[in-house]
């Protein structure tokens, strides 16, 4: 999503110049970028989540901008013609009922919160249960692998029965 909004504000910011053959301008005016941007945040797109109505408005006043913006659709084949969208399967993992949680340190327990102190999701592998009873925790700094940037928090790290403890946000490059 966040990737559709960057494209969606790029395109509707300077493609009306290259679809009609004018001299694209030189900078993007970063008035109109705001706007965008107080548009899409708006608490009329409703967080803009996957699956829900806000998605729906948010996909709708992309493709009205690209549309005015005079581009071309390139999404998937409909009856022939080349839609605005893609199809892009969601997967949705999620744990039913309200699982409890708890670390034992040293003899003293402390009880996790779902979603607050911890964020345990489904697997994705069909299975109807998961169980971490007893499992050695193991500390991935930001659960980061960036080749680029010689940054790997999972160098030698075998979290095979064990539960991955990372750090929440991005690391601070």
């Amino acid at each position: 999503m966040k990737r559709l909004l960057a494209c969606a504000i790029a395109f509707s910011c300077g493609s009306a110049a290259l679809c009609t053959g004018k001299t694209p301008p030189l900078m993007f005016d970063p008035q109109r970028l705001s706007g965008e941007v107080k548009t899409l945040s708006a608490d009329e797109f409703e967080g803009r989540g996957p699956a829900t109505p806000g998605e729906t408005k948010t996909v709708a006043y992309v493709v009205g901008q690209m549309k005015a913006a005079g581009l071309e659709p390139g999404g998937d084949l409909k009856d022939g013609k080349r839609g605005w969208t893609q199809a892009v399967p969601l997967e949705r993992a999620e744990i039913s009922g309200t699982p409890k949680f708890s670390v034992a340190v040293g003899g003293k327990v402390q009880n996790l919160m779902q979603g607050e102190e911890i964020s345990v999701r489904a697997a994705l592998d069909g299975s109807k249960a998961v169980s971490i009873a007893n499992a050695p925790l193991v500390f991935c700094g930001y659960g980061v692998k960036a080749p680029e940037r010689q940054w790997d928090d999972f160098k030698g790290v075998d979290l095979r029965g064990k539960v991955m403890v990372v750090l929440i946000n991005d690391p601070d490059f």
